[in-house]
């Protein structure tokens, strides 16, 4: 049964890296028609009541079976609404930052490219952990590191030693979605995970599509021309993915976890190949080698932990 459970839970995880990783067409036909912020405002309304839904299911669900356990419901009480009005705005802000830098350096990069430079997060994810909140770095993050840093140079850097802007743009968004995974690494556990991504949503939603009105001349004509990226990546990317995640993460292992959703940049890739005719040239893919390989080693435990395993059995 717990074999059963985890098998379900790795096959969740994949479906949730194809539907990220198949949303940068959408993301990147919607760049040329639509601000960024307006965009990833629009998307965040769509997941928001998505996720709205599967947290109602979520409850009725959980409601059922404590009454055939023949326990009392507990309704959540008011300090923890109130502490998670607090909290939840806080990671608001790097969300925010990182998915509108990447919708706006998509304007410029091919959608396969960007998915790769988008995953470098991953690796910077154990870095900033160690240095915020001083925990065990493996060293195979560091190894990681050096082998993303050349792969980017194989990436990006052209024959005349320049980076393109776009390249820089998503390039820095990937700091501030490290950030973000950090600063949830931190409060999530206090809160039910759907109830934490709602209230961050509707957080992002507001900043958003506030900044879109004032600074880019949000239009109806602009939502009618995107309104198929806005429903699948609002419904799909943030509402399936998100509930998708926080339910799958709790019965696999959390490397497991990691290594099957930076498939993501994989199916990318692919994507970007049949529905963009996207080409990638010979120099281009040793660096998407060098950076997969890279979000790889970055994903594995300390030596230490790996000796214990294999020790135990």
């Amino acid at each position: 049964m717990q074999k059963n459970v985890k098998f379900w839970s790795n096959i969740m995880l994949i479906g949730a890296a194809f539907i990220w990783g198949t949303q940068v067409v959408f993301q990147k036909i919607a760049a040329t028609e639509i601000g960024p912020a307006s965009f990833y405002g629009l998307r965040c309304v769509m997941g928001v009541f998505t996720l709205s839904v599967i947290a109602w299911i979520m409850s009725l669900r959980e409601r059922k079976a404590e009454a055939l356990r023949g326990e009392v419901h507990v309704k959540k009480d008011k300090s923890y609404y109130m502490r998670l009005l607090k909290v939840a705005p806080l990671c608001v802000l790097t969300n925010v930052l990182g998915n509108t830098m990447v919708q706006a350096g998509l304007a410029y990069v091919p959608a396969a490219k960007a998915a790769f430079l988008n995953s470098i997060y991953i690796i910077f994810v154990p870095i900033l952990s160690w240095i915020v909140y001083k925990n065990r770095t493996s060293v195979f993050t560091w190894i990681g590191t050096v082998l993303a840093v050349i792969g980017l140079y194989y990436l990006c850097m052209t024959e005349s030693f320049t980076v393109a802007a776009g390249d820089l743009i998503i390039l820095g968004a990937t700091i501030f979605f490290a950030l973000h995974i950090t600063l949830i690494a931190k409060y999530v556990k206090e809160f039910v995970g759907v109830h934490f991504s709602i209230v961050e949503f509707i957080t992002a939603s507001i900043i958003c599509l506030t900044f879109g009105a004032i600074f880019e001349d949000l239009s109806f004509s602009q939502i009618a021309a995107v309104i198929p990226s806005i429903l699948y990546c609002g419904i799909g990317g943030i509402g399936f993915c998100y509930a998708l995640q926080v339910t799958a993460q709790k019965y696999t292992d959390p490397t497991v976890a990691a290594l099957l959703m930076s498939l993501e940049s994989v199916f990318a890739a692919f994507a970007g190949y049949i529905f963009l005719n996207e080409r990638f040239t010979g120099r281009e893919i040793v660096g998407i080698i060098l950076i997969f390989l890279a979000i790889i080693l970055a994903q594995l435990p300390p030596m230490k932990d790996i000796k214990a395993r294999l020790t135990s059995k």
